[in-house]
């Protein structure tokens, strides 16, 4: 639906057209969702994260995009995880360290066997077709962060004029970042890949349907930390 963005516009009374996709995401990609991954305001998040993103990684053997919301939370990531990566013969880019972020994703296209770790602008406007990327890994559900002062006046506004300004502003604007995180990984008619989530809260927060139906129809699987599959269904 494009009602949140015509209010946003305030273009609710304009026509609107939603064109079709060229993608077969049945069959081009599948979701996998940490259905008992700790919550992200849960002690024993950062703990379990690391062992998450290490096994998630191994699945595609690299070729991954993980994608943070927290400059402090993917740095700490990153000294964890680099030394067993490179153990398994796969180089860790770390957005903000070392070379600019176009010099990152270009390493990042060239090197089959390494792994990219990304910030705010990781999760738009990236184009790797091929094999240089199949998986994306998404550690938390991209909420803003509620202080930013831009935010704040929004959401306080909205309340102002009776508004929910969680359901009106907050969620929406999460889940339209969710949906271009997910858009990095299928960028051709012959790619293939994976979703990793890791944010439980999808599968255990009303909201989270909201979320989920906003994925491209394909399998999702639920996984538990030990790697079996809990549940598996499709959104349309």
């Amino acid at each position: 639906s494009l009602d949140y963005i015509q209010r946003r516009l305030g273009a609710a009374a304009a026509d609107t057209l939603i064109l079709g996709t060229p993608f077969n995401f049945r069959r081009q990609m599948r979701v996998t969702i940490g259905g008992d991954m700790p919550a992200p305001d849960a002690p024993d998040y950062e703990r379990d994260l690391p062992d998450w993103i290490l096994s998630s990684i191994a699945r595609s053997g690299g070729k991954a995009l993980v994608l943070f919301t927290s400059t402090a939370l993917m740095k700490r990531m990153a000294n964890i995880v680099r030394e067993p990566l490179r153990n398994d013969g796969l180089q860790l880019l770390v957005q903000g360290i070392g070379p600019s972020r176009y010099d990152l994703l270009q390493e990042f296209k060239r090197d089959i066997h390494s792994v990219l770790f990304g910030l705010d602008s990781f999760w738009m406007g990236v184009d790797v077709p091929g094999e240089a990327l199949e998986h994306v890994i998404i550690t938390r559900l991209p909420f803003a962060v509620p202080d930013h002062p831009l935010i704040e006046a929004k959401t306080e506004f909205i309340t102002q004029q009776g508004g929910n300004a969680f359901f009106d502003f907050t969620l929406p604007e999460a889940v339209i970042k969710l949906r271009q995180g997910v858009g990095r990984l299928i960028r051709s008619t012959t790619d293939k890949g994976i979703i990793t989530i890791l944010d439980s809260r999808i599968v255990t927060k009303r909201y989270g349907q909201i979320f989920l139906k906003s994925l491209p129809p394909c399998p999702i699987e639920i996984v538990s930390s030990s790697g079996e599959v809990e549940e598996h269904e499709s959104f349309e």
